[in-house]
């Protein structure tokens, strides 16, 4: 990924004369101004996003295990959430999905 531009006084001024609530501005104009933010915040290829990285349902399940361990440890129905906690374990030792 690019390194960002800089950032400076004048792009957090112009972001804040934006979305000043009791300003007016064309619509051309505000187009404009936007584009100049992009273009100062996000560089010419603007926000490259990625996708974010899923837990497997093995993870997912032995996540959801450990809280639920956590709360009943700190005395939050217990013996449901102990119970419940096991069975979530046993299902992604087995490789089960939900």
């Amino acid at each position: 990924m690019s390194e960002l531009p800089p950032r400076t006084a004048d792009t957090m001024s112009d972001a804040i004369a934006m979305s000043s609530p009791s300003g007016r501005m064309s619509k051309r104009a505000r187009a404009a101004a936007e584009r100049r933010l992009s273009l100062a915040l996000f560089g010419p290829d603007g926000l490259q996003k990625k996708p974010t990285d899923q837990p497997s349902n093995r993870e997912r399940l032995l996540r959801q295990a450990a809280i639920l361990r956590g709360l009943a440890e700190r005395g939050m129905s217990v013996k449901k959430f102990t119970k419940e906690a096991a069975k979530l374990e046993a299902q992604a030792a087995k490789g089960d999905p939900p």
